[in-house]
């Protein structure tokens, strides 16, 4: 029988992170043929029949009944059932996990709820309890400027953070922060997980009953548009909008087809109204089917230019060697753009002294000659691929 994995820290509304889900299935599946895996989930309803794993009901209520039972007896019961008449003990499951794989994005950071943080290193402490080796895959840390009522919090993550196998930090500003604080010989950086323009074998992680469904456009000319909800609150709204709207003249202009579509469910709204505010341009369009992660992937080669503020968009678009315009906020964006030699088009358009005028012009630079800048992207890409986080899977030496 095969090794059993747990994966932590991932969802199926943000495409990003199912996308660090599947990878990581596929990558350890590559390696090892005949493990389990369990999807460690918060009550989300989806399709199982097209995937190859199982999925686990793992709240904070069953985090703690498991750190609370005694590792020797199966005190507590706690049913999650499947299909309505199969019942899975999981406060006996998890304790025989192999492994845990934490695929988190940003939660040790001093903006997260207190509640969440507490999740993420409760799942550390379970790991040390039952002696299971856990793996933190690329993702931010910090900073850690809390106040003085949440100070305590650094105690507790300087108590657990030694017993990881590994610490990855997808940027360097993550990988000086948690050194600074706690100097720990576990942490690693290592570029993000899904950047790599690697083989991706589906089959991995999907069943022949897995159909791609991807909206039909046509072939040729195209700029894509995903926005985040963020840029659109009250504080930046106008801000935002009539950035797009600036946007939307340059593409016009330029005899571009432009797309609008979601990679967030929490996004769609954003895109619906910039859709419903400048439709009147001819060559706007609005996609609103809800793809997954697979999906999207294939999408994103249609495009011979993407506009995004969107981590997983530029990400895809960029191992896709397809230039970004990055309208994102945040290191791990200003980071992402230096490793690929695209900072001239990087902009964060919350700050302040953010021009719309000179993200206009960038955009009207990168149309002028889109070449040079894929040019400059496959070149960078070479060097990434041998920075690879998943060699940490073959230190497990499993037969």
């Amino acid at each position: 029988m095969g090794k059993k994995i747990m994966i932590v820290g991932a969802n199926f509304d943000d495409k990003g992170s199912q996308a660090k889900l599947f990878i990581v299935i596929d990558k350890l599946r590559q390696r090892f043929d005949d493990c389990e895996f369990f999807y460690a989930h918060n009550g989300e309803q989806f399709e199982e029949s097209i995937y190859r794993f199982s999925k686990i009901l793992y709240t904070k209520k069953v985090q703690s009944q498991i750190l609370k039972a005694n590792p020797l007896t199966n005190i507590t019961k706690l049913f999650h059932k499947k299909d309505e008449n199969v019942a899975t003990d999981t406060t006996d499951l998890i304790p025989k996990m192999d492994l845990i794989i934490d695929v988190s994005d940003h939660v040790l950071v001093d903006e997260s709820s207190m509640s969440d943080i507490e999740f993420y290193l409760d799942n550390i402490k379970l790991a040390k309890k039952y002696k299971i080796p856990i793996i933190l895959m690329p993702q931010s840390f910090g900073p850690f400027k809390f106040n003085h009522e949440n100070m305590h919090i650094l105690g507790e993550m300087k108590d657990i953070l030694f017993y990881p196998k590994a610490i990855f930090t997808r940027e360097q500003d993550g990988y000086d922060e948690l050194m600074g604080y706690f100097g720990l010989d576990n942490i690693r950086r290592a570029t993000d997980m899904i950047l790599p323009n690697e083989e991706f074998n589906i089959s991995n992680v999907l069943t022949k009953f897995y159909r791609p469904e991807i909206p039909e456009i046509p072939d040729g000319n195209n700029v894509a548009i995903i926005p985040n909800a963020r840029c659109f609150n009250k504080k930046y709204n106008e801000h935002s909008m009539d950035l797009y709207h600036k946007l939307f003249e340059e593409l016009q202009s330029a005899r571009k087809n432009v797309y609008i579509f979601a990679q967030s469910t929490s996004d769609l709204e954003a895109c619906k109204n910039l859709y419903n505010a400048y439709g009147y341009f001819e060559n706007l369009h609005l996609i609103e089917d809800e793809m997954d992660c697979v999906e999207l992937n294939m999408f994103m080669k249609k495009f011979e230019v993407v506009i995004s503020s969107r981590y997983l968009a530029c990400v895809q678009a960029y191992r896709n060697f397809i230039p970004v315009l990055l309208l994102g906020t945040g290191v791990k964006y200003k980071e992402l753009t230096e490793l690929l030699g695209q900072e001239k088009l990087y902009y964060d358009i919350l700050a302040e002294d953010c021009n719309n005028y000179d993200v206009v012009d960038a955009l009207h630079d990168l149309l002028s000659d889109e070449d040079i800048a894929k040019t400059r992207i496959q070149t960078r890409m070479l060097n990434i691929q041998t920075n690879s986080c998943f060699k940490v899977f073959d230190e497990l030496k499993w037969t």
